[in-house]
């Protein structure tokens, strides 16, 4: 039997309003639907939308008792837990970056990402290398320039200057690939408070906040989503950490890492006290959603 073709046509702003009215979207007039539709789409409105409607029934008609102001809260609070996530990360992603660039240079000079015996999988190695070279072409940057004027571009360029062009995915890739046996892996671990027994935890968390990242880049929903790449819990619980995980997939999981990391990479962040913040505006019952226990402050990790 082959596949259904999708059908439905596009519809004008005016009949999108009228559609989520028709549906039982109360406490909204259309114009301000329009509005808001005009830099919102439909679709992305709709992961707003459906925990609000019975999604069981043809229409999926909204549930009585929920109204617009619900859904314009939701898509308030995930943009900004988004922006919160988002600036984390960026502490995060370049610490990784620095860490990568020094302890493997000083251990193995400054072109260690040419050599494929540093690392596990030699087919790995090679789409890291092509992806990282991808990208170090691709990039704009001063210092590529400078380095292409005054240097002989027949070599490759130093690691400092070539990993600072490329994305967090490929970061994480090669720092996976690298054998376990190299100090220079395990001094990384260390700085983020692993044992070189449980780099393999810290590489899921790497992986796992890459997609994290992505999720942010491009402003999809968040609070509510159950990841596909999950962390591993750690076997060795850190000093300052949680009593128990009710969820890897959900983002209480991964606020919980971003904190851990940021505690070791940025101890003067303020990411503890901006999320207790933004948590007050949530509805109690929408907390299981996210992860959250009901005693998450009170964890160790979360004090200030």
């Amino acid at each position: 039997m082959a596949p259904k073709i999708y059908q439905k046509p596009p519809l004008t702003l005016s009949q999108q309003a009228d559609l989520l009215i028709s549906r039982g979207l109360s406490g909204v007039s259309k114009d301000t639907l329009i509005e808001f539709l005009s830099r919102v789409s439909y679709y992305r409105l709709r992961g707003y939308t459906y925990p609000y409607q019975d999604n069981t029934l043809p229409h999926s008609p909204f549930i009585s008792g929920f109204s617009w102001d619900y859904v314009k809260k939701d898509y308030a609070f995930d943009s900004e837990l988004r922006n919160l996530v988002m600036d984390a990360l960026s502490h995060i992603e370049v610490a990784v970056r620095s860490q990568l660039e020094y302890q493997l240079s000083i251990a193995h000079g400054s072109r260690w990402y040419e050599d494929p015996s540093l690392c596990y999988n030699s087919k790995i190695f090679s789409d890291n290398l092509n992806e990282l070279k991808k990208h170090w072409n691709r990039s704009r940057e001063v210092f590529k320039s400078h380095y292409e004027t005054d240097y002989d571009t027949s070599v490759s360029p130093p690691a400092w200057m070539i990993f600072e062009t490329t994305t967090f995915g490929t970061i994480s890739k090669i720092y996976s690939n690298l054998r376990n046996n190299l100090s220079a892996k395990a001094e990384i671990a260390k700085y983020f408070g692993f044992s070189k027994s449980s780099t393999k935890v810290l590489v899921s968390w790497f992986q796992h906040l890459n997609l994290v990242r992505n999720i942010c880049a491009h402003h999809s929903r968040l609070f509510t989503r159950s990841f596909i790449v999950r962390p591993m819990i750690p076997t060795s619980p850190p000093t300052k950490w949680i009593n128990s995980i009710p969820s890897q997939d959900r983002v209480y999981f991964t606020i919980c890492i971003i904190l851990r990391l940021l505690d070791t990479c940025n101890p003067g962040h303020d990411f503890r006290a901006k999320l207790k913040t933004l948590m007050q505006t949530i509805r109690p019952e929408q907390m299981p959603s996210l992860g959250f226990p009901t005693n998450w402050k009170e964890q160790s990790l979360f004090a200030d």
